[in-house]
This record gives structure tokens, sequence and C-alpha cells, in this order.
């Protein structure tokens, strides 16, 4: 299981849960904060983790179609 925290460093961290080996680590600048408002960086960063994660699945899945559609049939009808 993981988790989206953040940490006291002020980065949020992406982590298994019991552990502190950070997955994924996002650090926002104090100029960014103040612009959108401390309170929406949580949010903006599960957004970030989730296009990251969304990404990774879509590359995979492409892989995976361009392995199974790019062999040759064993028989042709």
């Amino acid at each position: 299981m993981l988790e989206f925290v953040e940490v006291e460093s002020g980065s949020l961290v992406l982590r298994e849960v019991g552990t502190d080996e950070a997955l994924v680590s996002i650090a926002f600048a104090d100029k960014v904060k103040d612009m959108v408002g401390a309170e929406h960086i949580q949010s903006i960063g599960q957004h970030m983790i989730s296009a990251a994660i969304a990404t990774v699945m879509e590359r995979q899945m492409r892989q995976y179609h361009a392995h199974v559609y790019d062999e040759a049939p064993k028989r042709f009808s």
C-alpha cells in the first residue's frame, strides 16, 4: 500500500506505508506555494502523481499490445 505525505522538508512524497524511502518526491518553490495557495499544493501533487501513473500504465499497455499484435500468426485460415 502506498501513501502520499508531506515530509519535514516540505516535499510531497509517495512511499510505501511503513517506510521512509521515497518512490517519488515533489518539491514546490515558496513562490509557487504563494501563487496557488499552500492549501492546494497537496491536491496539485496528487494530480501530478495520478498523471504520472496513468502515463506509465498507458505506455505499458501500448508495449503489451505491440508485442501481441506484432507477432506472426502460427496458422493462417
